[in-house]
């Protein structure tokens, strides 16, 4: 008889199966290890909170914004929110009959509440454990203090009345049994802003629980202002004992800011006065820039709103243009290419819409042709490229035909001969028509880049706007373009763009990101991060830079800024703008005037835009000039700077030069010429004449 052989294959099958199983497993419990000494914090957390199902947030308090002078723009109180426990309640009453009655007497005393709605969030529906009583109610500390005091006085008063039941061996049934329950409260963070419309659009506002910016630098700073809430877990260990372990919350990072609400509010103040003058504007604002850093000062508007009601329209409507929102100037600029989005929208979201036109930040967000303050940027193209002498000499006949345009200067009189200084004066379009020739397309769209125009400036605010596309390159710089590009027209910009052009034009040549926060500080004081000012690049010379500065001297003492805002004796400059705005021919204007003193090394830099100024001839850039000299009149003093100086702080030789007595930057148009099928429109608005 044959002896079977053993299967060795077999085996040999089962060995490497139960060895690949026991890797697998030496895996598992390699990875397990791994998780557990990795993450096990956060797992234990999550077991602990499943197996008791309670877990408390402990909210972050939301970090402060201040300004520079230590004057808080932005704080968090804590607040609360009354809550009742119907099911709590109904199962107290059950044992100790008057509870209910006794607890809503309490707190109805306390906060002054309704005893029959209190009655009726207690007992329409036992089985909820949360009602928020009076959802719209915010209580103080103080209140909470005065309800537990009452509370306290009941117990004192209840355990001093059983205390002698038992004394005199009263029957139980006698003694008060009564208990306080189902009664707590939710605390919350509330976002207070104390100078309420002062740098309402800079430092922006939260939701109502403050969880969210919304607007501002509670919007770019959110996650560094809003912290991290903390927990507190309850569970019960493997003794049964009732243990509770706590995750401290992280409060949110305070945020010290280069803001000024001093010169915030004389801004707002002398914004407020022009537009209840004479003049006024559709659209008004204003801003304040350190030029030998790049930090923002202020920035104010004619629509600064109430960062504590952020919702309040009828501060700026009366209630039949709320009625018919369509109409109101901001929705119509808003969907002026677009008229038929406006009209098929609802009542609501024209609201919608227009309360977001009113809290845009203009500065940041808004773009426009800048005008004549744009001829700072081509002179200095000129000087900086080797282009442009102080010794040149360009002549305005009035008018200067290019392509087949006419370009007119502003002036209703031929210029002349000009110096480039008297050209920048008297704001000459002929002249800088010349000029731009001379500087050419190449050299003229370098400078706008090293100008940074086209590209975001990164300032630490939300919602810049992009004007890559707002603004002609080398290869689309024709003859007209170039031409009308010289005085400010055919392309856009925003106002923080140019104020940051200017400051590296009279600081000495230096363009500095512009920023508003300038460190961030834990909730204890110390440093977490340091804001130093960022130089992006070089943009002319020292020389040239004195060159720009004297110009806008001259412009402020005999050209076109002297007729409204001359001031005797200090070392203070300018220059004006007007563009006219499409479409061209309805004599709609945006009018501006860019100003810094003192001149020799200037500690601020003031630009003023005005929006459709209410004057028959919008072109002059008059009324911005009357705002600005409001301005500069506190100003000044503000910055200790005072009249002494001189108009002659360069020893720059002005005799020679005729005075201007003109105070208007009006007509920057352009008009075709022999060529009915081209209307100016075609320059600015065909999509395919732009790179």
């Amino acid at each position: 008889m044959n002896e079977k052989k053993p299967d060795y294959s077999s085996v040999k099958r089962l060995a490497v199966a139960l060895g690949v199983v026991g890797l697998l497993l030496i895996v598992c419990l390699i990875r397990a290890l791994t998780i557990v000494i990795g993450s096990g914090d956060e797992f234990r957390h999550k077991a602990l909170a499943q197996a008791t199902g309670s877990s408390i947030s402990i909210l972050a308090r939301p970090g402060d914004i201040v300004d520079r002078n230590g004057i808080y723009l932005a704080s968090s109180k804590k607040v609360y929110r009354l809550i009742l426990d119907p099911k709590v309640m109904a199962q107290t009453e059950k044992l100790y009959p008057g509870s209910m009655d006794k607890t809503i007497s309490l707190v109805s005393e306390a906060f002054q509440a309704d005893k029959n709605a209190l009655h009726e969030a207690f007992t329409s529906d036992t089985s909820r454990a949360y009602v928020r009583f009076d959802k719209d109610r915010i209580l103080t500390e103080e209140e909470i203090g005065v309800y537990n005091g009452l509370v306290e006085a009941y117990q004192a008063e209840k355990k001093a009345f059983n205390a002698e039941v038992d004394a005199r061996k009263g029957e139980k049934s006698e003694k008060d049994l009564r208990r306080i329950a189902g009664v707590w409260f939710e605390d919350e963070y509330r976002r207070e802003y104390p100078l309420s419309t002062v740098l309402s659009k800079v430092v922006g506002y939260t939701t109502k629980d403050a969880s969210e910016g919304i607007l501002g630098l509670e919007r770019y700073y959110d996650g560094i202002l809003r912290g991290t809430d903390g927990k507190e877990y309850t569970y019960v260990d493997e003794q049964g004992n009732v243990t509770k372990e706590l995750v401290e919350p992280i409060d949110g990072y305070t945020l010290k800011t280069s803001l000024d609400s001093n010169v915030a509010r004389i801004l707002k103040e002398e914004i407020t006065a022009f537009q209840e003058g004479e003049i006024g504007g559709k659209r008004v604002n204003v801003m304040v820039l350190d030029p030998q850093n790049g930090e923002v000062i202020a920035m104010a508007s004619d629509t600064d709103f109430d960062l504590n009601d952020p919702q309040d329209l009828t501060r700026f409507f009366t209630e039949e243009e709320l009625e018919n929102p369509a109409e109101t100037f901001l929705l119509q600029e808003a969907f002026l290419t677009r008229p038929k989005q406006l009209e098929a929208m609802t009542k609501e979201e024209q609201l919608t819409a227009l309360l977001q036109q009113v809290q845009i930040n203009y500065a940041v967000s808004g773009t426009y042709e800048p005008g004549s303050t744009a001829k700072a940027m081509t002179l200095a193209a000129g000087y900086e490229s080797g282009r442009i002498r102080e010794s040149d000499t360009y002549f305005c006949g009035g008018s200067i035909p290019v392509a087949n345009y006419t370009i007119h200067c502003h002036s209703t009189e031929p210029c002349g001969q000009l110096k480039p200084i008297e050209a920048f004066g008297r704001s000459c379009n002929v002249c800088f028509v010349e000029m731009a020739e001379k500087v050419g397309a190449f050299t003229f769209s370098k400078f706008q880049e090293l100008y940074n125009l086209g590209q975001k400036t990164n300032i630490d605010l939300p919602g810049e706007a992009n004007t890559a596309n707002l603004i002609y390159y080398e290869p689309g710089l024709h003859e007209i373009e170039l031409s009308t590009n010289s005085f400010g027209q055919g392309f856009n910009v925003t106002m923080i763009q140019m104020a940051s052009v200017y400051a590296s034009l009279i600081n000495g040549g230096y363009y500095y990101e512009p920023r508003v926060v300038t460190r961030i500080e834990d909730g204890a004081g110390n440093t977490v991060s340091d804001s130093e000012p960022v130089l992006v690049r070089r943009t002319v010379s020292e020389e040239t830079s004195k060159k720009i500065r004297e110009g806008m001297k001259y412009v402020a003492s005999k050209g076109t800024a002297s007729g409204f805002v001359y001031l005797e004796s200090y070392d203070f400059g300018g220059k004006t703008g007007a563009a006219e705005k499409l479409p061209r021919g309805t004599g709609k204007y945006i009018v501006s005037f860019i100003s810094a003193a003192p001149m020799n090394q200037p500690k601020f830099l003031l630009y003023v835009v005005i929006d459709e100024p209410n004057a028959d001839d919008q072109s002059s850039s008059g009324p911005a000039q009357i705002l600005s000299k409001a301005i500069l009149d506190r100003l000044l003093p503000y910055y200790g700077i005072f009249s002494g100086a001189g108009e002659d702080a360069y020893n720059y030789d002005w005799s020679s030069l005729g005075d201007y007595t003109g105070m208007d930057d009006a007509m920057e148009g352009v008009e075709p010429v022999d060529d009915p099928d081209h209307s100016i429109e075609w320059l600015f608005d065909d999509e395919d004449d732009r790179n």
